[in-house]
């Protein structure tokens, strides 16, 4: 049952990209001295039980590690990389996280207006409190971290960012929200940037 509150926990945070209005963009940052173009395989990071250790079932949704790796993938194949489980030049990694955030808006004072009919009458009234209101908004806060590991040196070559509110089409909808997340990403790799 430990695994259900998990699975949703990283649902909810492979969501990010779902308010389509506003253009967002991810932080990257990578290692300039590299030179991305030298690597054609790649394959994904898998952390290594400790020594005595059994190898730990993954904590998430099976298929919500796979429209990752799938997005993943596609984006890596159209930087011209191939997947290669057995000779990876590269490893990738990902995170997840959520956190629960809460806004507190107060006002000074509002105003309130009202119509209604009585019988054959009507009236028409306004409202000043002189009080201000207080309003709590509780939300999640989804991030999505892709890292781009050189395995021969072990040692993070690229990652890149998004951090973004969740809402509720981006969890009825986890494979578009998770394929534009991952895109949103890549679109900032050092190879991408270098064409345009």
């Amino acid at each position: 049952m430990k695994l259900l509150p998990t699975a949703l926990l990283l649902c909810a945070s492979l969501m990010l990209v779902a308010c389509a209005g506003s253009p967002r963009q991810a932080n990257i940052d990578y290692d300039r001295s590299v030179n991305f173009s030298q690597y054609q395989r790649f394959a994904f990071y898998q952390a290594a039980p400790a020594e005595g250790e059994e190898a730990a079932k993954p904590a998430y949704d099976p298929l919500l590690e796979q429209h990752f790796k799938t997005a993943i993938s596609r984006e890596m194949t159209a930087l011209g990389y191939t997947l290669d489980e057995t000779a990876p030049q590269l490893l990738v990694n990902y995170l997840t996280n959520v956190e629960n955030r809460q806004d507190v808006r107060s006002s000074p004072f509002s105003v309130n207006t009202g119509f209604g009919f009585f019988g054959r009458n009507s009236a028409f009234s306004v409202g000043f409190p002189l009080y201000g209101g207080v309003e709590k908004v509780d939300y999640k806060v989804g991030s999505v971290l892709i890292e781009v590991i050189d395995a021969s040196a072990n040692r993070v070559i690229w990652q890149g960012m998004l951090e973004g509110r969740l809402s509720n089409k981006a969890m009825q909808q986890p494979q578009q929200a998770i394929n534009d997340t991952v895109n949103l990403i890549f679109q900032r790799y050092p190879t991408r940037l270098v064409s345009q």
